[in-house]
């Protein structure tokens, strides 16, 4: 083997763990110069009560639940409404009676559905 093609062995590991580790350290203290501060909840939360102010982000955390359960649930129908309707449009003998059910239903459905998860997110 030819040494002169080689370039010396510098130990190349040992400057790239001290510049990665002076690196990390730079990156973490100027992220650590940027956290937020906690903001209360909207039912309030007294200063060093975090009892309280668990409680509190809890209950928003359910408002958002059902928010999200609600969008899906409307989704759901707008999907089934749109399989329905081109199941009759591309039929030769269209059932336009059974879209219109599966539509008064699903809004039933979902009207009643966003009234008990009304209630449930005053309860807690």
């Amino acid at each position: 083997m030819n040494t002169t093609m080689h370039e010396p062995t510098v130990n190349k590991g040992r400057y790239f763990i001290l510049f990665s580790m002076c690196w990390l350290w730079l990156v973490s203290t100027s992220v650590q110069a940027q956290l937020p501060t906690p903001v209360n909840p909207t039912s309030g939360a007294p200063n060093g009560n975090y009892l309280a102010f668990m409680e509190g982000w809890t209950g928003d955390a359910v408002d958002y639940i059902a928010l999200a359960i609600s969008g899906a649930g409307f989704l759901w129908v707008g999907w089934i409404l749109l399989s329905k309707f081109n199941e009759a449009r591309s039929s030769n003998d269209p059932d336009w009676g059974s879209v219109g059910l599966t539509a008064v239903i699903a809004g039933a459905l979902l009207a009643i559905v966003s009234f008990f998860l009304n209630e449930a997110v005053g309860i807690i």
